[in-house]
């Protein structure tokens, strides 16, 4: 074989070695493709989005076609792929199966949960379930009504202010008309049916609180002598200040202040003058002039900041009876109490520094 036919043979050998390697590539390429494409489709049709047990609800028009209805759903978050969710539901012949309706759906829900959901017509007619936690304000409760579909944010808003119509309900009655019912509607799971006015949950949730706080806590009240405006906003402020199981000591500690006619210095104030939610406000925060400043205003602000729970107003009514005037809460949240301002500085450099 001359130089030339090896150089030719060994040319083509490099060429066929060359494709093997590139076919093999390609294979492995097609492979990962595929296994990706795959995970992409399970994940999209059998993995949830995990945004919550908190329902939302989601309106299928009449007349909407599938792809119409897979986009709303991944642009309101439900499904992860509006693609995968049609090929799939075509796959299976349910594109003329879709219900028109209101869907209470959840973020714990996978694509194919959604879809059957959609298909089986379990649409909503009677009840929805909404949480209102302890603590929320009414702001947050209008934004809650209008994110799972029931009421638009600011009618809610609007509702929520004394009105004639509420005066059925006692702890109202002293409420000048117009007065934000801040404080007032009790944080709890209502099942509201989907028919509802705002007007008529603000009655409920009232009549709530009214229901939780007669009897004893009413009577132990009335006793000390506080009216039901001052316990309910000290309440509020115990409900943002302290972990569930210290409510009594913080509590304690702020009619502390109060009965020595020093500022209450009550940082959730603050936030709620501000409208933010700091876990510590800064200097000039709290140089802020708002009447809901306690840094600058001594004695209880002009109302709630929240709505209390029921633990944080039998707290406010049966304060622990002790000797502190200042608190702090250990990134463990452990409450560390202090009877002066240099104690209660020293317990800040150990603890916080």
């Amino acid at each position: 074989m001359t130089e030339d036919e090896e150089q030719q043979v060994d040319a083509a050998n490099r060429g066929r070695r060359l494709g093997r390697i590139l076919g093999i590539f390609i294979a492995l390429a097609v492979v990962a493709g595929a296994g990706y494409g795959g995970w992409y489709a399970y994940e999209g049709l059998f993995v949830p989005r995990d945004l919550g047990e908190q329902g939302h609800i989601f309106t299928i028009e009449q007349g909407q076609h599938l792809d119409e209805i897979a986009r709303g759903l991944q642009e309101g978050g439900y499904v992860r792929s509006d693609l995968v969710l049609s090929l799939y539901a075509r796959s299976r012949g349910l594109e003329s199966s879709l219900q028109a309706g209101d869907y209470l759906l959840s973020g714990t829900m996978s694509g194919q949960e959604v879809l059957e959901k959609i298909v089986s017509g379990d649409a909503v007619f009677d009840e929805v379930q909404v949480t209102i936690p302890e603590g929320f304000t009414v702001a947050q409760m209008a934004a809650r009504f209008e994110e799972v579909g029931l009421f638009d944010r600011e009618a809610f808003l609007e509702a929520a202010r004394m009105k004639p119509a509420y005066e059925e309900v006692a702890v109202l009655l002293h409420l000048p008309e117009d007065k934000l019912l801040e404080g007032y509607l009790f944080p709890d799971t209502y099942r509201i049916f989907a028919d509802s006015t705002p007007e008529t949950v603000v009655l409920r949730m009232a009549r709530r609180l009214e229901e939780r706080i007669r009897g004893t806590v009413l009577r132990d009240m009335r006793a000390d002598e506080h009216t039901i405006h001052e316990i309910l906003t000290l309440a509020s402020i115990v409900q943002k200040e302290s972990p569930l199981d210290d409510m009594a000591l913080i509590a304690g500690v702020f009619w502390n202040r109060i009965e020595s006619g020093w500022l209450l210095e009550s940082d959730a104030t603050v936030n709620y003058a501000l409208g933010t939610s700091k876990l510590q406000p800064t200097f000039a925060d709290t140089e802020v002039d708002h009447p809901y400043n306690t840094y600058r205003y001594r004695g209880l602000p002009p109302g709630p900041v929240g709505s209390p729970g029921l633990d944080a107003i039998e707290a406010t009514v049966h304060p622990a009876d002790h000797e502190y005037f200042f608190f702090l809460h250990k990134p463990t949240e452990e409450t560390v109490l202090s009877r002066t301002f240099a104690e209660h500085l020293a317990a800040k450099r150990r603890y916080l520094d």
